[in-house]
């Protein structure tokens, strides 16, 4: 996680920032005087970017989509965005910013983001500080994000020991531990996207191994070759009723369930929560997951599936700020 402390961010300092504390206490005396405060979101995922303005309850009050095919550049991006939540902003008293993104972000580059050219060099923290340099702005990865959003708000609140499963496009965890979100020793607990077997490529060759034969797009794929005419995981799920569609998405999600069953060995959670968009359909996923759990599991997790869904990122984004401009 990034965020604005005092004088540094991530050891570096930058200008302004003595104003952050002047500005925080005139906003304390607002609030004694019943000014409302808010947050604002910001989550950039590969095809989009949702900005929201929301009470620090999480209530969403106004929002906007942008479309990354929409700008020929990351800087125009960048821009067009901040502009869009410094407008849905500008009447409100604003107390923090909230960034859910992907890769793990740094004050001049971002690991882990292969997906978008050029998201690797982005000065991401630098731009935010620029467009909002008088509130506590904080930066995380887009699945721990969306796992403090439950925390918080959804299926893993009051839940010391759980763990968050992001089944999309991509595939991660997250883990709360001791109430809180685990980051990892360099912020990349729960990338299990680079989870392989022995004959597979991993990380310094360029792969994602789990994720590549296990995400919606690797899925997809996978589809198109075996069930012409339909193309996609969302299609196939509609023909469940013919037996070879059956026992093919019964025996990818028990593949899913065993690998994410091996890591949860680990951490011993009593409660895994589901999101993305393959969990839309959790009805199918849910009792295979259960039963190779509770066939391996010593002490199998609670299932359930995530108050968010696959609008998790926007969430997470207004989490990380609200945990920032007002307690938990």
């Amino acid at each position: 996680m990034v965020a604005y402390r005092g004088d540094t961010i991530c050891g570096i300092q930058l200008k302004g920032d003595r104003r952050l504390s002047r500005r925080l206490d005139q906003r304390r005396g607002l609030a004694d005087q019943g000014v409302m405060d808010y947050i604002l979101g910001f989550d950039y995922g590969g095809t989009k970017v949702d900005v929201g303005v929301a009470g620090v309850d999480g209530a969403i009050v106004d929002r906007q989509r942008l479309l990354v095919a929409d700008f020929l550049t990351l800087e125009q991006l960048m821009e067009s965005s901040l502009a869009v939540g410094q407008a849905l902003a500008a009447d409100k008293r604003l107390v923090a910013v909230g960034v859910s993104t992907m890769g793990i972000t740094h004050a001049d580059h971002v690991d882990l983001a292969p997906n978008v050219p050029g998201w690797s060099t982005l000065h991401l923290p630098a731009h935010f500080h620029a467009a909002f340099p008088d509130v506590p702005v904080v930066i995380e990865n887009d699945v721990r994000a969306a796992c403090e959003a439950e925390r918080r708000w959804g299926s893993l609140r009051d839940v010391k020991t759980a763990a968050y499963l992001n089944l999309g496009t991509g595939i991660a965890m997250a883990f709360v531990i001791g109430g809180r979100v685990y980051p990892g020793a360099h912020g990349a607990a729960g990338e299990i996207a680079y989870l392989w077997r022995a004959d597979e490529k991993g990380f310094r060759d360029g792969h994602a191994p789990f994720e590549e034969q296990f995400g919606g797009g690797g899925l997809d794929r996978l589809i198109q070759r075996m069930f012409a005419p339909w193309h996609t995981l969302s299609e196939l799920f509609d023909q469940m009723a013919r037996p070879e569609v059956a026992a093919f998405l019964h025996e990818t999600f028990r593949e899913i369930a065993r690998r994410v069953g091996h890591i949860l060995l680990a951490y011993d959670v009593e409660r895994v929560s589901v999101g993305g968009g393959i969990a839309l359909r959790f009805d199918v996923l849910r009792p295979i997951f259960e039963s190779e759990w509770q066939s391996h599991l010593p002490f199998p997790p609670d299932l359930v599936v995530s108050r968010f869904l696959n609008q998790a990122g926007l969430h997470g984004a207004l989490a990380l700020a609200a945990g920032r401009g007002a307690p938990a």
